[in-house]
């Protein structure tokens, strides 16, 4: 690996800070910003790969980030002047190192190989257009607890490599396999091509059902709608069954990550008890 110096606001500080920020140029690159102990230990244990990593320069790493950095084995390891690595950070205490990580569009081939190799029937979670990163990034980090074994994101939606998403899914991002897909139709066609299609099923305060009426034990998709305006009308009318939470309270709705960590759970739970 290569062994470089930032010392000024150069074009190569600037590309940190512009893919820190800039979802337009995070595309155009195909690298994502990432700052944090669990988001940089999960990247590099499920074979993410580093264009780079920055280190405070001057400052003597700590065993951790030694063994990270020839864990990853970046393209470049950047020694960054102590002002510019903080100008760069999001938290009070600067984490030792920050990455450049290249972005990944095997989402799909993963989650098939790993619903594959699964005792479990397949479980994916989907997100209809969200809006929010930090409910996007929530949903991430639920799907990953609950066991499913991939996350499909369908329509125009806020991005999984934005900060606030990466650091709501604590890293999880880089453990679940996930991908982008431009429509319903298409999600959908690749859900019923898989050697064990799933039962679709949306979520909807409208629901015909209560979730925990449904059997959820065998391959399911579970699908949760944006958060101002639900699911499309295109997901409604392709889903097989539409399940609601109980609501008992004054609100009619739950937050749209709190709903799937609701939904995820229940998938969970009859898992769990089916295997008693």
């Amino acid at each position: 690996m290569k062994k470089e110096w930032i010392r000024t606001r150069s074009d190569k500080f600037q590309l940190f800070e512009t893919l820190k920020r800039n979802r337009e140029k995070r595309t155009k690159t195909g690298l994502a910003f990432i700052e944090g102990v669990q988001m940089v230990e999960q990247s590099i244990r499920h074979n993410w790969h580093f264009a780079a990593m920055a280190v405070m320069d001057g400052k003597r790493l700590s065993g951790w980030a030694e063994d990270m950095i020839a864990k990853a084995d970046p393209d470049v390891v950047y020694h960054m002047a102590p002002e510019l690595m903080q100008e760069l950070s999001d938290r009070d205490d600067t984490c030792e190192i920050i990455g450049l990580v290249k972005m990944r569009g095997d989402g799909l081939q993963r989650m098939a190989k790993k619903a594959g190799e699964s005792d479990a029937a397949p479980f994916y979670a989907l997100f209809d257009r969200p809006q929010s990163p930090g409910n996007l990034g929530t949903f991430l980090r639920s799907a990953d607890a609950f066991g499913a074994h991939g996350a499909i994101i369908t329509g125009h939606a806020a991005d999984c490599y934005d900060t606030q998403s990466l650091r709501a899914s604590v890293g999880t991002a880089f453990a679940i396999p996930f991908a982008n897909l431009a429509s319903a139709e298409e999600a959908v066609e690749w859900l019923k091509n898989q050697e064990n299609p799933p039962l679709i099923v949306g979520t909807s305060a409208k629901g015909e059902k209560n979730i925990s009426e449904i059997d959820l034990t065998g391959p399911v998709a579970l699908v949760i709608g944006n958060e101002t305006f639900g699911m499309s009308k295109a997901w409604k009318e392709k889903c097989d069954v539409l399940v609601k939470i109980p609501i008992m309270g004054a609100a009619s709705s739950l937050n749209a990550g709190c709903a799937a960590t609701v939904c995820f759970y229940e998938i969970s739970r009859q898992r769990g008890e089916k295997k008693r």
